[in-house]
């Protein structure tokens, strides 16, 4: 529902289910007032009929809204099947209970708790995105549902060792001219297997790599050690820019027989940098815009690997100043 100044009177335009309403005031206040007196009036009203089905909706949504996320088509597959495995209900008349329904059939199925999270947030958006832009005149039916409590992954991250060894497995076993490289610039930045895999010449100056569409869409510039920089420019003159290589390196990984989490591959990579920075005294706030997270809970899960953190562990405990020598008689 915008509202906007145009010279000296302001304009508010909106929408209430499917009527447009349009008004121009001296102040912004009326135009508040206006809105607040049409949705008063609209809902004395007998409900207007709304049989359009869950699909019609998801397509709506998808156009004004899913089509600028980054991974647009993989939520719209997602949104799909839920429609489907509902039998494409209309969407008015959907409630709590068909997806506890559709929660118990995929657990039978074997569907993890984390996936049905995601399907749920992708339509609670939809609902919550119609609704709030007057495109559909009742609230979200799944509103009421709380996410599953999980437990939270274990973060696994390489050691000094293992890195060494995986090192090892790329320069004897791998194929590709091109993974040891990104390995490396992985590890040295914290970047996505995918931002780096994508970079071109130009992206690398300055000693720094210029990371440009994003999975934040946010730009980020990062360092890069001038043995490293020159190290990748040399690489580009002699085999050529990057081309994907992702497979190759999961194989190495798992030549390599360091310890993985099924899922992460090679966001292991992501996880020791940021493990690594932290253990080696680096600041949250800092990791956190090289990471390129919005929110800095997201980036805290690393906070645990902070020296500090840790010696408080053993500085703080409750026996820290006690005398406990007499226990060992």
């Amino acid at each position: 529902m915008p509202i906007r100044k145009n010279n000296n009177q302001w304009k508010i335009d909106f929408r209430i289910g499917s009527k447009r309403y349009r008004h121009t005031a001296k102040t912004k206040l009326e135009c508040i007032q206006y809105r607040d007196k049409c949705i008063a009036e609209k809902d004395k009203e007998a409900p207007e009929k709304d049989d359009r089905t869950l699909r019609e909706l998801i397509d709506i949504w998808y156009e004004a809204r899913g089509i600028e996320l980054a991974d647009n088509e993989r939520t719209l597959k997602n949104l799909i099947r839920f429609c489907d495995a509902l039998g494409n209900p209309i969407a008015k008349e959907v409630t709590t209970r068909d997806w506890h329904k559709y929660k118990k059939k995929k657990r039978e199925a074997g569907i993890g708790d984390k996936t049905l999270n995601n399907i749920l947030g992708y339509i609670n958006a939809v609902y919550n995105f119609l609704f709030r832009n007057a495109i559909i005149g009742y609230c979200n039916p799944f509103q009421p549902i709380e996410k599953i409590r999980t437990h939270e992954k274990e973060l696994i991250f390489l050691s000094s060792e293992e890195i060494q060894l995986l090192f090892e497995d790329i320069q004897k076993n791998s194929k590709s001219r091109h993974v040891m490289m990104i390995t490396k610039i992985c590890l040295s930045t914290g970047a996505r297997w995918g931002e780096i895999e994508s970079r071109k010449d130009h992206h690398f100056k300055n000693n720094q790599v210029y990371l440009t569409y994003t999975k934040s869409k946010k730009n980020r510039i990062i360092p890069l050690d001038e043995a490293l920089f020159q190290e990748v420019k040399q690489h580009i003159r002699d085999k050529g820019e990057f081309t994907n290589c992702q497979e190759s390196f999961r194989r190495a990984l798992l030549r390599s027989g360091v310890r993985t989490v099924r899922g992460q591959a090679s966001h292991v990579l992501r996880h020791t940098f940021a493990s690594h920075f932290m253990m080696n005294g680096g600041n949250i706030r800092v990791l956190q815009s090289i990471l390129g997270h919005a929110d800095i809970k997201m980036t805290m899960k690393y906070a645990k690997f902070s020296k500090e953190h840790l010696n408080d562990a053993v500085r703080l405990n409750p026996l820290s100043k006690m005398d406990t020598s007499w226990t060992h008689r």
